[in-house]
């Protein structure tokens, strides 16, 4: 047995200990106090990174690198999921650089006293820093996908919330927008709200642009669509809240707007439609 088979196989049968020594060393570290089963996961975590690692040491870098983000994902789904806040995370990851360091050092010692000789030692360490980057990576790819699936599940509750039908009466309702009226709100519209608008069975639909900022070519091209839908389902649309400055707007993105229905405020709207 060579002197990095040998190392291997003590690393595998003292990861245990070496886990705990690394994970208590990073815990007195912190400046917040993690619960007891937390600590046990990161106990059980570095032993099994402290495994991978001596079962893999013969590996080459491309090929380890790939068993590395199988054997990381594998974990990550299996894994207890905790909510930490913004601070909580920054605290956790302020002493990560230290705890590495003490890691690679109780590691060149390991290796010092199986008889590895100098570049033998590098090597070991030069694998270590690899995977511990690899895991960092694979983290900060898992976190931004969490991110951005909670963006978008946040960004559609806000298209509900701000695409809302509102019922004047048994035949008559409200579709106020508001805030950016982009390609999102206006398939939200289209997708969702002309259905509902459908199954409600309303035959006029007061859309409100009190709320809306700014309209640009693109946006009349999809209110004059959207008016278009409605039109061919039996529903007639009555414009209202379009201020002379957003009047200005839309003469200036050359749309004809004079054959739909618009109206000053909702009030006027309502009056129209009870004559």
């Amino acid at each position: 047995m060579n002197p990095t088979e040998r190392f291997s196989k003590y690393l595998i049968e003292h990861a245990e200990t070496i886990s705990k020594e690394i994970t208590n060393y990073n815990v007195k570290k912190l400046e917040i106090n993690l619960p007891e089963e937390i600590i046990q996961q990161s106990i059980n975590t570095n032993k099994a990174f402290l495994e991978f690692l001596g079962d893999t040491l013969n590996l080459s870098k491309e090929t380890v690198a790939e068993k590395f983000i199988e054997w990381y994902k594998a974990r990550q789904a299996n894994k207890p999921k905790y909510q930490f806040s913004h601070d909580e995370v920054a605290s956790i990851l302020k002493p990560y650089a230290e705890t590495r360091l003490q890691l690679i050092e109780m590691m060149t010692k390991i290796l010092i006293a199986e008889g590895l000789s100098t570049e033998e030692v590098v090597f070991v360490n030069n694998r270590i820093s690899y995977l511990l980057d690899l895991s960092i990576a694979e983290t900060m790819i898992e976190r931004e996908k969490l991110a951005n699936e909670e963006n978008n599940k946040n960004q559609k509750i806000i298209t509900d919330l701000s695409s809302p039908i509102v019922p004047l009466a048994q035949d008559i309702a409200i579709l106020p927008l508001i805030g950016e009226f982009d390609y999102e709100r206006s398939d939200h519209i289209m997708t969702h709200v002309i259905p509902k608008v459908s199954e409600l069975r309303i035959k006029k639909l007061i859309i409100d642009f009190s709320g809306i900022a700014m309209i640009d070519a693109e946006i009349a091209a999809r209110i004059f669509n959207i008016n278009k839908v409605l039109k061919l389902i039996g529903i007639e649309t009555m414009l209202t809240g379009i201020r002379p400055e957003l009047a200005v707007d839309v003469i200036n993105t050359g749309i004809d707007f004079s054959k739909l229905d618009t109206y000053g405020t909702v009030q006027q709207a309502i009056l129209a439609h009870r004559k």
